[in-house]
């Protein structure tokens, strides 16, 4: 079993910055990630095999990706970064970290490759969770029919296989992400019918001064905004997705307006989310504190109350990828100090700029909101949890007749959440349905691992499945 300094979980803007400030600092990083290649969901990347020509054309940022991209390979080539890819973490235990650290640590265990049947263990002194986020959608009628699928997997599917999703598209939901999607897939070809977002747009005015301080934020949706334009692609404000049609698969969906009018607009793909959620299921496995929007709570440096742990980036609080980046960076430089027994310097500036952007994060989480009376347009047969086949009806029942008052007891009864996401799809629709508050969901395992895995790991450090095989 292979140990470092420093162990950083994701390879996004956050957990890359986090892995090359600790090793611009010396330490000796596993940079571990699920994906063949560096740039989380952001900066996801088209596979190689596709020979994309102009790639840069699908990103925002692209010269500061380019920068991230050629500094990770002169630390991998120098040694001071180990990049272990299609490495899937299911757990994190505290145990010896690196021989080098104060005493502690972790071990990181991962299953690796495709078929995610062999598992593996990194050890190490200190750890940054830098797990990113997912999407949550709210459900609506007709939400389970092939070709409607989150904002973010159509982004995923244009980006890593250059795919559309549909030939005649809508976007719908709430939240930043709406715009870049829109954009992408309009300008990659599709038919992008209109953006409609449940937000009102005077709710950004109210904070202009906290929108002003960010203007290239501004100048980012601005542009994203402007290229829809020029293809004709109208933003609706106060506009929510109300049910979707067909068979076999989507053939229409319903829009309803502020004044309540519906209309019916033939499309083939549904873009849709209505925000991010934080993952904490790592960080709360270690016993770490959340904070009361449900993200990993962190101090002035990326530190988790839990000793030699850091949380950077949209696991700390959806923020987007210029703020993740900032928190890597502080959480790499605390890292590289603490580690070593000493007070980190030089961390002022970059607590600054986290603070200018936190501030503009908020702003954006606050102005986005979601459908109104979404809840009550949810019909009885509509599907909550797809894993277990879950409709609303037995939430309802669950709450009315049974007396279930918490997500937990919701999913005693009915058994939504049981299912293969383990919640992380439905949760947020199970609890707007029983009108229960919505908590993070906290499992055993961050992913569902193979019994075989488990029977063959009984003692995951001196497992036969583990010799020499993170390095």
């Amino acid at each position: 079993m292979t140990r470092y300094d420093l162990a950083v979980v994701g390879a996004g803007p956050g957990g890359l910055a986090a892995a090359l400030t600790a090793a611009d600092g010396g330490l000796r990083v596993a940079l571990i990630d699920g994906a063949p290649e560096a740039g989380g969901q952001f900066y996801r990347q088209t596979a190689r095999q596709l020979r994309a020509r102009r790639p840069e054309r699908l990103y925002h940022a692209w010269s500061t990706w380019a920068s991230l991209r050629d500094r990770l390979a002169d630390h991998r080539t120098a040694g001071r970064i180990a990049f272990l890819t299609e490495r899937h973490v299911w757990s994190v235990e505290p145990g010896d970290g690196a021989e080098a650290a104060e005493p502690g640590g972790f071990r990181i265990h991962a299953l690796v490759g495709a078929g995610q049947t062999a598992s593996e263990t990194v050890a190490a002194g200190g750890l940054v969770l830098a797990t990113g986020g997912y999407e949550r959608v709210l459900p609506f009628p007709g939400w389970t029919l092939p070709g409607v699928l989150t904002a973010g997997g159509a982004q995923a599917m244009l980006k890593a296989g250059l795919v559309l999703p549909g030939r005649r598209v809508v976007v719908a939901g709430s939240g930043p992400l709406l715009l870049p999607v829109a954009s992408g897939l309009a300008a990659a070809g599709a038919d992008v019918t209109g953006l409609y977002d449940s937000s009102a747009p005077r709710a950004f005015a109210r904070h202009a001064a906290a929108l002003g301080r960010n203007g290239e934020k501004l100048i980012e949706g601005a542009g994203y905004a402007a290229r829809l334009a020029r293809r004709g692609v109208r933003i609706r404000f106060r506009h929510s997705v109300t049910a979707a049609h067909g068979e076999d698969r989507l053939e229409a969906v319903t829009i309803a307006g502020p004044d309540g009018r519906e209309q019916r607009i033939a499309c083939d793909a549904l873009a849709v989310s209505h925000g991010m959620l934080p993952h904490t299921e790592l960080a709360q496995t270690l016993g770490a504190r959340l904070a009361a929007d449900g993200s990993v709570a962190v101090d002035t440096e990326q530190r988790t109350d839990v000793a030699h742990l850091w949380a950077a980036g949209e696991t700390t609080g959806i923020g987007g990828a210029a703020l993740s980046q900032v928190e890597g960076e502080i959480a790499g430089g605390s890292a590289t100090a603490r580690l070593r027994g000493q007070a980190p310097t030089g961390l002022a500036a970059k607590q600054t700029e986290r603070r200018r952007l936190t501030a503009f994060a908020e702003v954006i989480q606050t102005a986005y909101t979601d459908p109104a009376d979404w809840e009550r347009r949810v019909t009885d047969e509509t599907v909550l949890c797809r894993c277990e086949e879950v409709t609303a009806a037995s939430v309802r029942e669950a709450v009315s007749d049974l007396g279930a008052t918490d997500l937990r007891t919701v999913k005693l009864l009915t058994r939504a959440g049981m299912g293969w996401c383990q919640g992380r799809i439905c949760s947020p629709g199970v609890a707007g349905i029983a009108r229960c508050p919505f908590t993070p969901v906290r499992t055993p395992f961050a992913r569902p691992v193979p019994l075989g895995v488990l029977a063959r790991s009984p003692d995951p450090e001196h497992s036969p499945d583990n010799e020499g095989t993170a390095s």
